[in-house]
């Protein structure tokens, strides 16, 4: 169990890797960090263990304040992130990792590991994946009921904060790991009834399977049966969410479904630059011939409202947003495409028509 803050460290840089405060004056005294919090700058924060069991991350103006946890050999086990709503903390995020393996005794990439991954939103819906590279993930959306909140600490009052993140006592390393997150997330499901929207879908899916998903078909290898795939002319649309209802309709919050594809669109931009380098904003607005203004084309035709890309495998790899929360069509894509498409290395005409990018809960019924 992390101690709860008593002799606290304010470090002046912290290396997450290594658990160390940097430089020939590390940290900053009691004074330093109090005016450093009140004038709402960043501020890092550990328990005075050596390593230290937590590391406190606020950013500037107190609009998140994240949590890590560690084992003793410096190797994180869980996440939680608390922002700002209405004046109060809630707790946004709790991320739980697990390794079958053993203690890898340092970070290793989230892929290769197992995680409970749950999302809280301030309208009362939770998003929960467990995600496994050895088994299909396990999602749920579900409406949580009550939520938890703290108030803002005030400078040198992390108890609170600290006590309402920590880890619980279970197994996180071995094969005793396997069940212990699966325990998690069923409890974690169990919380709260199915969000119940038959218009509405999100993908039953991790960003990881999603990844294994778009490397396995520009391989041309087998793909994981969670996502599924649709096909328009020389592309393939992988679906991600589709909003299916005004906030009107739903009584859900506008905001809070933006969020909600800010955070996957996120998650998916992460796992892909962890491939393939950083993305590359597509240009909407081009205009003219080639490939790549005929791709534009069709992504307006989709009422798409933003779009990135990459290149995997000699494919042009994009996530897409389109449509808007308030009219209740928000949704998020993964496009595989030619790579031209995006590239623009070859300006020459295809000759045919915009390639029809639209799709629908329907066609995922279909």
């Amino acid at each position: 169990m992390p101690a709860v803050p008593g002799d606290v460290r304010y470090p002046r840089r912290f290396e997450i890797f290594r658990l160390e405060a940097l430089g020939d004056d590390p940290f900053l005294t009691d004074a330093e960090a109090r005016d450093q919090y009140e004038q709402g700058r960043r501020l890092a924060v550990t328990d005075a263990g050596s390593p230290p069991t937590w590391y406190l991350d606020v950013l500037p103006g107190r609009q998140r304040f994240t949590i890590t946890f560690y084992s003793p050999h410096k190797t994180p086990v869980r996440e939680v992130v608390w922002e700002p709503v209405d004046g109060r903390l809630l707790r946004r995020r709790a991320l739980e990792l697990f390794y079958p393996e053993g203690d890898p005794k340092r970070r290793v990439p989230y892929s290769q590991l197992l995680t409970v991954d749950q999302h809280w939103y301030a309208d009362g819906v939770a998003r929960i994946v467990r995600s496994s590279p050895i088994d299909e993930d396990v999602f749920a959306e579900i409406v949580a009921g009550e939520q938890d909140r703290l108030d803002v600490p005030e400078f040198g009052e992390w108890s609170a904060l600290i006590a309402a993140s920590t880890p619980a006592d279970m197994s996180r390393f071995d094969v005793d790991a396997i069940d212990a997150a699966e325990d998690v997330a069923r409890a974690a499901i169990a919380v709260g009834k199915p969000l119940a929207d038959t218009a509405r879908w999100s993908l039953p899916a991790s960003v990881s399977t999603v990844l294994d998903t778009v490397t396995a078909l520009t391989a041309f290898e087998p793909t994981p049966s969670l996502v599924p795939i649709i096909e328009r002319d020389a592309a393939k649309i992988l679906p991600v969410f589709v909003q299916g209802a005004s906030p009107r309709q739903s009584g859900l919050d506008a905001r809070e479904e933006r969020r909600r594809v800010d955070e996957l669109s996120s998650g998916l931009a992460g796992a892909f630059e962890y491939a393939s380098g950083r993305p590359i904003p597509f240009p909407l607005d081009q205009r003219g011939d080639g490939p790549l203004a005929e791709y534009a084309a069709s992504l307006r035709s989709a009422n798409a409202r933003s779009a990135q890309w990459w290149v995997l495998n000699e494919t042009g790899v994009v996530v897409v947003r389109s449509g808007d929360e308030d009219a209740g069509d928000l949704a998020l894509a993964v496009h595989l495409v030619p790579a031209r498409w995006v590239s623009g290395r070859s300006g020459t005409p295809t000759g045919r028509p915009s390639a029809d990018l639209r799709w629908s809960r329907a066609d995922l019924r279909e």
